[in-house]
């Protein structure tokens, strides 16, 4: 420690009073608080007590407390987890092919019950058709609302299941590998297939198929590593 540390150091831990008898400054160790102490002044040295620095109330409206209560909010907020973006897989990413003949049997099922409405078996044929291809396309976009990867400033969560729900995280500082690959359909679609995982782990923890903007959701976590 150098002598103007070692000075800094001392004067922080030091107290100034002033001399009730001749207005002399006097440093004091806080320790000396409660106990009688003569004044430095040769021309004084008399005694005086060295009471505790007194606090003074101050009303909430005052700038100080304003002041004082934003930043101890501003470091809580900083401090604490932040949620940042959270990305569903997308139905047509996922199954892009499935997902257009769907499409195609109940827009079919609806034009054929219309044109058919004279024949009601016929009608009643192409609802059904209709409505099939409506819950399958239902029960796709039900498990995506279900699949989420989460990032926040601290860690990627993926979670899912419908009824009994599995959850797997990734702290970044312990992020080891993370890839995205995206065919020339997934490109198109704005998808791709992203993998995390940490150190310490083989497999990949986080393994998600069809996510919507893969890449921003790697550009996050480097950000926050």
């Amino acid at each position: 420690m150098t002598d103007s540390e070692a000075h800094a150091s001392n004067a922080s831990r030091t107290l100034a009073y002033e001399c009730p008898h001749c207005g002399a400054t006097n440093t004091v160790d806080p320790t000396a608080i409660g106990e009688l102490v003569t004044c430095v002044n040769d021309n004084c040295g008399q005694v005086f007590k060295i009471d505790a620095p007194a606090g003074h109330l101050l009303r909430d409206d005052d700038p100080k407390v304003v002041a004082a209560r934003g930043h101890h909010q501003d470091t809580t907020v900083t401090q604490a987890e932040q949620e940042l973006c959270t990305v569903h897989p997308a139905i047509f990413g996922n199954r892009p092919f499935s997902f257009l003949g769907c499409l195609l049997v109940v827009i079919g099922g609806i034009v054929g019950a219309v044109m058919s409405r004279d024949e009601l078996i016929l009608m009643y044929s192409g609802l059904a058709l209709a409505v099939t291809g409506a819950l399958i396309l239902s029960y796709w976009w039900i498990q995506t609302r279900f699949r989420s990867v989460t990032v926040t400033s601290k860690r990627t969560l993926y979670t899912q299941g419908i009824f009994s729900k599995q959850t797997s995280e990734v702290q970044h500082d312990d992020v080891r590998n993370m890839q995205v690959n995206q065919s020339f359909f997934d490109r198109l679609a704005g998808v791709g297939h992203l993998a995390i995982s940490s150190s310490g782990q083989d497999d990949m923890e986080i393994d998600v198929r069809g996510l919507k903007s893969p890449q921003r959701v790697i550009d996050i976590i480097r950000e926050y590593q």
